[in-house]
């Protein structure tokens, strides 16, 4: 985006990311339901941000007896959505105030005690086990990095009786779906919000330089940050589950070291132990047998039913300050939701803008919008709110990762482009008809109220031919491609041997025989027929060979007319819109032959090196 935008002149949207692939298009329905798709990513993941900080907060409260401890769910729920109301109240305010005030202020404070919280609890708990904690945590990172990247847990998935570990030690099922799959969509739905804000501070930069410093700092920080926390985490819920142990081995109770207070623990949350100076017993008497800090106490063991008070366990057990460290943590918290949710607001209203700052009255609106969605999702969910948050979260970084796979593709090319090693669109041969041409841009008469033109009948015919009778389509783009390839001069480069009537006929033969047997035996399936269930399978193997068969024509045309592509894209291009994509060839190949071709971004650049040896020779 930064590289379209402030290279190329473009606004600040993120439609202009597809612009490499999808040319003018962009400024139709097609840039329009990108930004869209990207500003619902960009709510649905700050929403869910929203709401389990709000579920959080809460907890704290609690913990600080703030809030009655015998809530019910009615009460918890209302209480967590003033939580929400009041953090998109600064959160509007900050908006109002304007970036370089309220947003920079407030954005900066919350980073500063975020560190301040992160260096009092490495110095109190113990520095030289943290640090060791983060080197071997590194370490194992990078080790393990590929097999984590790819690992699916395929085995813990399935269900009892097809194939799933018997020996009760495979993982939970739902561990995939609802953590790791959950944090997935929640990330890539940060992706267009901190996509932008990346954009937009990193005029006058390299690529090198964004990549190097996105990838390097934030990666560092994050060593410091879950080192610190999750290490000094462990540790506790260690010591924890020792004494646990060590007072029912020498006490024969479990809760001999238990601590009493009466501080609120929720219901289901684990159990506090008081750190004893010595265990009073003779096999702990000599010295280095016990060894422990009694300053840090109590500590807690962790209960997966009282997962919003992790945080608070964590900072109670040093020296006494536990009611302080909770408040900042508190503040902190609400500043770090309030920074997120205003920034989130301005981005969005700069993509709905189109790249323009807008007026305060559309920056409020957006701030607002977010705050009622996530009040939404939890007063709908109830007691499954934490699940419709989960959901909304995957529900959004789902599509995105689409374009976000799209939006890989057109930045190798604009950059090939920019350094010719391609030409750039005006200057190379494209399709007639694109895939989001032809029929679809039905749409965009509609949504312009007639002002952009219906599309020509021929290509809506076209596409209803390929969804109807495709092998006949694909015979006029062979036959048409075969004449093409008959006219051209022998000797040169983009001749090639036109294929015969024999060999087009069994393309064709092929390809109406396994989309036949497509549609055929999925009727047979969906009619119960006896012995029939299994032949869905060997419709969609019949389907993908079809598919094939298009893809290969496609590519066979595409390389004739010197058209920039690869295989992958001909294959996604005929499993998806194969009614198109055999519109498209027959629309190419029906284009008046040229006795101009454009070079290719190889020959473009040995014309470009020939260049330049020439003015070397020259001086």
């Amino acid at each position: 985006m930064g590289f379209l935008s402030y290279r190329k002149g473009l606004p600040l949207t993120f439609r202009i990311t597809l612009a490499p692939l999808f040319g003018k298009a962009i400024w139709g329905w097609f840039g329009d339901l990108l930004d869209s798709v990207s500003i619902v990513t960009i709510v649905c993941g700050l929403c869910t941000s929203l709401g389990l900080g709000a579920k959080q907060i809460v907890g704290g409260m609690q913990r600080l007896s703030w809030l009655k401890n015998d809530m019910t769910e009615q009460e918890t729920t209302d209480s967590t959505s003033w939580c929400i109301a009041i953090i998109t109240g600064f959160a509007t305010l900050s908006v109002i105030s304007g970036l370089n005030f309220g947003v920079k202020t407030i954005s900066q404070t919350a980073f500063l005690l975020g560190n301040f919280l992160l260096l009092t609890v490495f110095f109190l708990d113990a520095p030289w086990y943290l640090l060791n904690v983060m080197v071997q945590s590194l370490g194992y990172h990078i080790q393990h990095f590929i097999e984590i990247g790819f690992y699916t847990d395929a085995f813990a998935q399935l269900a009892k009786g097809e194939g799933a570990p018997n020996d009760g030690l495979g993982a939970d099922p739902a561990w995939m779906d609802w953590w790791t799959i959950f944090y997935w969509g929640w990330w890539i739905s940060w992706a267009p919000f901190v996509g932008t804000f990346m954009a937009r501070i990193s005029r006058g930069r390299t690529i090198r330089n964004v990549l190097l410093y996105t990838l390097s700092v934030p990666f560092g920080y994050s060593i410091l940050w879950f080192g610190t926390f999750g290490g000094a985490a462990i540790r506790m819920h260690r010591r924890a589950t020792f004494l646990s142990d060590m007072g029912l081995q020498l006490h024969q109770d479990a809760d001999f070291y238990l601590h009493t207070s009466s501080d609120f623990r929720p219901a289901g949350a684990g159990k506090c132990y008081s750190v004893p100076e010595s265990l009073n017993h003779p096999d702990y008497a000599a010295a280095g047998a016990y060894v422990t800090d009694m300053k840090v106490s109590p500590v807690c063991a962790f209960s997966w039913k009282d997962d919003a008070g992790y945080w608070f366990d964590l900072m109670g057990q040093y020296h006494g300050m536990g009611p302080f460290l909770v408040v900042v943590s508190l503040i902190t918290t609400v500043l770090y939701f309030v920074t997120s949710s205003d920034s989130g607001s301005l981005v969005v209203d700069l993509i709905a803008n189109n790249g323009q700052e807008s007026h305060k009255v559309q920056q409020v609106f957006w701030a607002l919008t977010e705050g009622a969605v996530a009040i939404a999702l939890l007063r709908a969910g109830g007691q499954e709110s934490l699940k419709a948050l989960q959901s909304i979260s995957i529900c959004a970084g789902l599509p995105f990762t689409v374009i976000i796979m799209l939006m890989c593709s057109a930045l190798w090319r604009a950059l090939k482009v920019d350094q010719q090693h391609m030409p750039a669109r005006d200057q190379r041969v494209d399709w007639a008809l694109p895939l989001y041409g032809g029929i679809f841009d039905i749409l965009e008469f509609v949504l312009t109220l007639g002002k952009s033109g219906l599309p020509q009948s021929s290509t809506v015919r076209d596409f209803f031919l390929g969804l109807f009778a495709p092998p006949l389509l694909l015979w006029k783009a062979l036959r048409g491609l075969a004449a093409l390839q008959a006219q051209q001069p022998k000797g040169t480069s983009e001749n090639s041997q036109p294929s015969t009537v024999l060999q087009d006929g069994f393309m064709v033969a092929a390809c109406g025989l396994t989309y036949s047997a497509w549609i055929l035996l999925h009727i047979l399936t969906g009619a119960k027929v006896e012995g029939a269930s299994g032949l869905w399978g060997i419709a969609w193997t019949a389907f993908v060979g079809f598919a094939v068969l298009v893809a290969s024509v496609r590519h066979c045309v595409r390389a004739h007319f010197k058209i920039e592509g690869s295989g992958l894209e001909d294959l996604v291009a005929a499993l998806f819109f194969w009614p198109q994509t055999l519109a498209q060839m027959v629309q190419q190949v029906s284009q008046e032959p040229s006795s101009k071709w454009v070079t290719t971004g190889e020959e473009q650049l040995k014309q470009v090196e020939k260049k330049e040896a020439k003015m070397d020779a020259t001086i």
